[in-house]
């Protein structure tokens, strides 16, 4: 693998980087400009073909912000996206989800990315730091390990806004909790911190922020020690699940076509 060609599609959004069979994506502090703009989904795709080309990555390290994911970021990013200021509660109401250009390319850069991150054949491990609001807790179920700082929190914040809890969230969620503690999560919960996520099963550690990334490294590089066909198989085993993600996409669009 030329990581020097990898570089090449990095920029000011995405840093890249290669150590020991672990790819290191850093998406900065804006990470909703991956979901809408035709050069930055573009860029992220190519970097998900080399990762699957290339036999010389094992395990893909997603970072970003501690300020990337949070609810002033997204709650920017929304009304961007409906054209003016709503009322929170109306927001979902107000979208015709056929008509709207960016959220059905919002809603699509989120279920395919899952999609690619279930399918692929390396192990994925999610960096998470401050606040992830509910489409990203979604998407950081789809990984294979999550590591967290102390002052991590999921937010689902989509019940104000009047939203469906995208990002597979309602998909992926009752997997690691159950059927009823997920829908009570998703309906009645609006933050769940990282000792709470802990003992739901939701992350596999909590790392201190001085040595975040550093642990986390060193974990994916635990990881990639292990032989290619050990980690294919393993990760091919435990994600049999992929044909039932399709048909919950599938449900969800058909869903959101009829509501909004």
């Amino acid at each position: 693998m030329d990581i020097e060609a990898l570089r090449q599609l990095a920029n000011q959004d995405l840093s890249i980087d290669f150590d020991e069979g672990v790819l290191i994506l850093d998406f900065g502090n804006d990470v909703f400009r991956f979901l809408t703009d035709q050069d930055k989904r573009k860029c992220f795709f190519q970097v998900m073909d080399v990762v699957d080309d290339s036999p010389d990555i094992k395990v893909v390290l997603f970072l970003s912000d501690p300020a990337g994911l949070n609810e002033d970021v997204y709650d920017g990013y929304l009304r961007n996206v409906c054209g003016g200021d709503i009322g929170l509660k109306v927001l979902g109401n107000s979208w015709v989800y056929e008509e709207n250009v960016e959220r059905a390319r919002q809603l699509c850069f989120h279920n395919y990315t899952i999609k690619r991150r279930v399918a692929s054949k390396k192990i994925i491990i999610d960096g998470l730091r401050g606040t992830i609001v509910t489409p990203f807790f979604g998407e950081t179920l789809s990984a294979d390990l999550r590591y967290a700082t102390p002052d991590m929190r999921f937010s689902l914040a989509h019940k104000k806004y009047g939203l469906h809890p995208n990002g597979a969230l309602a998909f992926f969620l009752p997997r690691y909790v159950g059927q009823g503690k997920a829908v009570e999560l998703m309906l009645t919960t609006d933050y769940i911190d990282a000792e709470q996520a802990m003992d739901l099963g939701l992350i596999n550690g909590i790392f201190a922020p001085d040595d975040f990334v550093s642990e986390c490294i060193k974990l994916a590089k635990k990881v990639s020690s292990v032989s290619m066909p050990t980690i294919v198989s393993t990760k091919l085993l435990s994600t049999h699940f992929k044909k039932e993600l399709d048909s919950y996409i599938d449900t969800e669009e058909s869903l959101l076509s009829e509501l909004w």
